[in-house]
């Protein structure tokens, strides 16, 4: 166990073990229950549910705009890399023989800068914290091992705020509202899809939360069936619906503008395939240079 001293002068605050797993070294530490507590922490566009174990790892559920949770597990003393995590579930010492928890097993090798993310349905563990259950992760370095157990209290309010948190959360991310193309058919005039009445709601919504977003461009355009002027007024009707849509989901009018370009600036060759892309309002939005 050469390689621990330097770890054991940490672990003051905690439970200490040492056992023998095969050829390998292991070493167990315990969160102190002062510690134990689960804290959330975020904003309109990011949301954590974390844990830190001395100075040794953060372990937490962390969630953004548009992507999938993750439980990212983050190796805090830098000289000592890590090759392998395991993180399982394990009752907590005051819960009866008979506790059922929920199932938890992720295991990783792929580590970058000693940080392990896991990408994948994370409602397991969120069911586990507000059971009550502790987590043990087991972290390994060559031929050591070092198993760190998280333990909780408080589960039911924290996972309380967590979801709240969630609720608060953008409906979207910066790199989804920044530019957004919505399809026209041949000679439609107004936004008519759901789906479109959604995204340009959710847009709204997510400019009301971020306050770098200083202008919102919409530019309107139609493929080369028709005339030059009668494509141009139809471009202008396309992206008039939907700066009209904009404010009314919200929008202040004062940082719309509006542009008409008719059958310019082909995005395709006007084929019999191409021309619905070309059919199309593009929406973007402009942030603070500061």
């Amino acid at each position: 166990m050469n390689g621990f001293p330097n770890i054991i002068k940490f672990a003051l605050p905690c439970a200490l073990f040492l056992t023998q797993s095969g050829q390998a070294a292991e070493q167990n530490l315990v969160q102190s229950y002062e510690n134990s507590t689960w804290t959330v922490k975020g904003d309109s566009f990011a949301c954590s549910l974390q844990q830190r174990f001395e100075n040794y790892a953060l372990l937490e559920v962390k969630t953004v705009p548009a992507q999938q949770q993750q439980l990212v597990f983050t190796w805090l003393l830098k000289d000592k890399p890590i090759t392998r995590l395991h993180v399982s579930s394990r009752k907590a010492d005051w819960q009866s023989a008979n506790t059922v928890l929920t199932p938890l097993n992720f295991t990783s090798t792929d580590i970058e800068d000693n940080k392990v993310q896991f990408s994948a349905d994370v409602s397991a563990l969120l069911r586990l914290i507000k059971q009550g259950g502790w987590l043990d992760t087991l972290v390994s370095f060559k031929d050591e091992q070092l198993r760190l157990t998280f333990t909780n209290t408080h589960s039911d309010e924290i996972v309380a705020d967590y979801q709240q948190c969630l609720n608060n959360l953008s409906p979207l991310s910066w790199e989804q509202a920044r530019d957004h193309q919505l399809q026209f058919a041949s000679g439609q005039r107004t936004v008519t899809a759901e789906k479109d009445l959604k995204f340009l709601k959710d847009l709204v919504h997510y400019i009301s939360l971020d306050n770098r977003v200083s202008k919102v461009l919409v530019d309107g355009h139609t493929d080369n069936t028709g005339s030059p002027l009668s494509n141009r007024l139809l471009s202008k009707e396309r992206a008039d619906d939907v700066a009209a849509r904009l404010i009314e989901f919200g929008l202040p009018k004062d940082m719309l503008e509006v542009r008409a370009h008719g059958q310019r600036y082909p995005i395709i060759k006007n084929s019999k395939q191409g021309a619905s892309s070309n059919r199309r309002v593009l929406v973007r939005l402009f942030r603070h240079s500061s």
